[in-house]
């Protein structure tokens, strides 16, 4: 039994026979193995496998024509996954199931006035040159299951001969397809509300002769719509060895409710490229962008490179802009000079993944309106002091008095952070300006270090101000003892000197916590 009212089958699997070719040893092929995994994964994400229905026929590529079976099970189906390869497009009996199922598609979205999601999906078995994509699959985004490690190096393909789980290499195969088994479900689902509600239900019919030329001649096909409401990231394409990082990047964002463009694929050439990452920026609260040693490929017409260019079209419409590396890649190591001045950018973050994601929601995230009676959703008042992260900043042989600090704002309600403990300077030094960056306030604690350390702080502060989105809240130098104190002898706007010559208190932290904003008592 379908899953969609009123269609046989789910999912139709087209595919090329050579493609399902097992190697010597294995049991299965590689397109029977996905489809496998494919089928477990939709039954535990929909409840029971009873609740789908999937078809493939293992002899679809042996025929030499569409028979009256296999023409009613494509009209009869809701979505397309298409297992593209050279084999794929060298197949003619594939090229003519993908016609008839899109003919078919087109005739019932036109009877029952549908949306034009996401009906087809694209798993990329091996490599397939954008210009050799059939015309319809154009805007498509699709699964990549290969991967290229360096540029000349041959492409491989996940899970081949075969995917087994315990090989850290086949992460990325598994990944892939769990990202393809989310979105199937939420297509299913979506078409399953639509068609449930429609006025007019699609019956399945046969092809006609007076099918509109556009979709006849390859009309590209149309990504679901997005959701207006949702904030939208631009999360720019990557050199192939970070595939995989873009790929759990876009699932994290999509989780979090954030949108993630580009949705379609972006064309090659130079115009079309720059023309299409504007558009998309365009649409974008935040551009997004992974790096790794590698500059990436630098076409004719385009000197600076596909990677370089997304960043340069993103500056110029004063989007903002986050980028990373990983903190083993030290750009010193980098032979080209260009790319090792590009990793050195100060919009270039060196931090693990999974703080990168959380910054990357924080900073798409729009803040929380308040309700009628003053309070956000979740029951705080906006620029409030329980909505604050503050950065008690001190030195090693002052970080007791930090915490005590800490212990006094956490009595409040108040989140904070301190330095880090141990590390090596280059991490100690990029912590620091992390929290500068996305905290809302800053205390910095004048101990038993010397006033040279403050003016320094700040000083670095002054540098990081224009990268944040909005000033701090609230800034203080908390001079605690031994005292006497030597003068910072440095201003900045809104800062705040605090005494606290017999130790950290919260009347000491008055002035501070005024700044910083009421809190919900």
């Amino acid at each position: 039994m379908a899953f969609v009212p009123d269609y046989k089958h789910d999912i139709f699997v087209s595919y090329a026979h050579v493609d399902d070719l097992p190697f010597p040893g294995v049991d299965k092929g590689w397109v029977s193995t996905l489809v496998e995994t494919l089928e477990i994964l939709l039954a535990q994400k929909l409840g029971r496998r009873e609740g789908y229905s999937l078809w493939m026929d293992h002899q679809l590529s042996r025929h030499a024509d569409l028979t009256p079976e296999i023409l009613e099970n494509l009209g009869k189906t809701a979505t397309l996954l298409v297992i593209l390869s050279p084999g794929y497009l060298a197949s003619e009996w594939c090229l003519r199931e993908k016609d008839t199922f899109l003919r078919l598609l087109h005739e019932k979205q036109l009877s029952a006035q549908q949306r034009s999601g996401s009906r087809v999906f694209i798993v990329e078995r091996d490599q397939v040159g954008f210009d050799n994509r059939p015309e319809q699959f154009a805007d498509l985004l699709g699964y990549r299951f290969w991967v290229q490690e360096g540029d000349g190096s041959p492409p491989r393909v996940l899970g081949s001969p075969w995917p087994d789980p315990k090989n850290p290499e086949n992460m990325s195969y598994f990944d892939q397809l769990t990202r393809l088994a989310t979105n199937l479900t939420d297509e299913l689902k979506a078409l399953k509300q639509v068609v449930g509600t429609s006025p007019q239900k699609p019956q399945a019919t046969k092809p006609s002769d007076d099918t509109p030329a556009a979709v006849a001649q390859g009309e590209p096909l149309v990504p679901a719509a997005t959701d207006p409401s949702r904030p939208m990231v631009y999360l720019a394409e990557v050199t192939d060895d970070l595939d995989a990082d873009s790929d759990g990047m876009r699932r994290y964002l999509e989780q979090a409710g954030i949108g993630v463009l580009p949705e379609t694929w972006i064309p090659r050439e130079p115009d079309a490229f720059r023309s299409q990452v504007a558009a998309d920026l365009e649409r974008s609260v935040l551009f997004v962008q992974l790096l790794s040693a590698l500059p990436g490929k630098r076409p004719p017409g385009m000197p600076e490179g596909y990677v370089r260019a997304q960043y340069d079209l993103a500056h110029q419409a004063g989007k903002p802009i986050l980028q990373w590396r990983s903190r083993e890649l030290d750009p010193a190591t980098v032979d080209d000079p260009d790319h090792r001045a590009f990793l050195e950018l100060e919009t270039v973050m060196a931090v693990g993944c999974e703080e990168l994601k959380r910054t990357v929601v924080e900073r798409a995230t729009p803040p929380k309106q308040p309700t009628t009676d003053g309070m956000t959703p979740d029951g705080v008042k906006p620029d409030s002091a329980t909505d604050a992260l503050v950065f008690i900043n001190a030195e090693a042989g002052d970080l007791a008095l930090a915490e005590e600090v800490g212990a006094l704002l956490e009595q409040r309600g108040i989140a904070y952070a301190l330095p880090l403990g141990s590390g090596s300077p280059t991490e100690v030094r990029e912590d620091f300006e992390q929290n500068l960056m996305f905290s809302d306030a800053l205390i910095l604690i004048y101990g038993s270090i010397h006033s040279k350390w403050v003016r320094d702080q700040l000083l670095v502060l002054r540098k990081l101000t224009w990268k944040r989105e909005e000033p701090l809240r609230a800034l203080a130098v908390l001079e605690c003892p031994p005292a006497p104190k030597d003068p910072v002898r440095l201003a900045l706007p809104n800062l705040i000197t605090l005494e606290a010559h017999q130790g950290p208190s919260d009347g000491a932290l008055a002035p501070f916590l005024d700044a910083l904003g009421p809190t919900n008592d």
